[in-house]
């Protein structure tokens, strides 16, 4: 089994930031998602937090590392840091280890961001990750003048057009949002970029094994419905002729004992976080994570990326450093 980390990408600019996250999580319906801003508060302190998580993945030995997107979020209430920049300035410190970001595909113009990866990857050590996912959130779309309705039939557009250019290839498309007549750009990429379409429901599952290189689950999907999807993405790659590459999406926490593990998420649940139930994340010591990793690995999934839950950014490199020293060896043959 391969395991990854994905980091926060909204941090709060202020104690103001969590009472405003709370408002909004308590009127939501049960079970919605919804992001909340978690680490330090200041903007300088965030960027070299970013910076030593991604240096420490590296040491752990960890398969993988990703930041996120966010767009038109107002600094009154968080900070969200741009996805391709960060990625440009983490690869300063993540050497040979794969990196990438997930995109809110809906808002990306393909031959800029064609154009944006072919320029990384001719600096980069490994080869890029690109998740493109449609987004929930109403506020971009109000903010870039688009119909929510509309969020799927972009990103099927935006990956149906990204990976011939990125192929070198000479590209017309006529869809309801893109059109291209002969593109082409450069630089084509020096190292192997992935194209990966994440998301929870069936229809991302299936759009992954038409149009993608890898598909990312749904955060914190339960098991029943996990192996489903997993199913429909295999069987759908398999009509298309294309690999299939499924990497399950969990949050964790991994402490020293099992008790402080706990305590942490509890507390981090007990004030709110992404309507996600305790069932369906990983927490606990090495040990205990390890075998949560066996069961998910019996389900057929080979890769797992998470994300730490706790805005303690000791707690985080800590729950890194442990998977480092104490899982990574124990799953490698899952």
């Amino acid at each position: 089994m391969k395991l990854g980390t994905s980091i926060r990408f909204l941090y709060p600019t202020g104690p103001h930031t969590y009472p405003q996250f709370k408002e909004i999580f308590d009127s939501l319906p049960p079970g919605a998602f919804f992001e909340r801003p978690m680490g330090a508060e200041d903007t300088g302190q965030q960027a070299r937090n970013v910076l030593e998580l991604a240096a420490t993945a590296r040491q752990a030995g960890l398969n993988g590392f990703l930041t996120g997107d966010q767009h038109a979020l107002p600094a009154s209430y968080a900070n969200t840091f741009s996805p391709m920049p960060t990625l440009g300035r983490i690869m300063a410190v993540t050497g040979d280890m794969p990196i990438g970001v997930v995109l809110l595909a809906p808002f990306y113009e393909p031959v800029m961001l064609a154009e944006q990866l072919g320029t990384l990857a001719a600096f980069a050590e490994a080869p890029l990750i690109v998740v493109l996912v449609n987004g929930g959130n109403p506020e971009p779309f109000r903010a870039y003048g688009f119909s929510m309705a509309s969020r799927a039939r972009r990103t099927e557009e935006l990956a149906a057009v990204l990976r011939p250019l990125l192929d070198g290839e000479s590209v017309s498309f006529e869809g309801r949002y893109l059109q291209l007549d002969s593109v082409s750009i450069s630089p084509l990429p020096r190292v192997p970029v992935e194209i990966w379409i994440g998301g929870t429901v069936p229809a991302v599952a299936e759009r992954a094994g038409r149009l993608a290189d890898g598909w990312l689950s749904g955060q914190n999907t339960p098991d029943d419905l996990s192996v489903e999807q997993l199913q429909l993405y295999e069987d759908t790659a398999a009509a298309h002729d294309r690999p299939a590459r499924a990497v399950l999406r969990r949050d964790i926490l991994v402490a020293d004992t099992s008790q402080a593990a706990h305590a942490e998420v509890d507390q981090v649940l007990a004030e709110g976080y992404r309507g996600t139930g305790k069932g369906d994340l990983i927490v606990g010591s090495a040990a205990e994570v390890t075998e949560r990793l066996a069961h998910f690995a019996s389900l057929g999934f080979g890769e797992v990326m998470v994300r730490h839950i706790s805005g303690d950014h000791a707690k985080i490199l800590r729950s890194i450093e442990l998977i480092g020293e104490q899982v990574i060896g124990a799953i490698a043959d899952y």
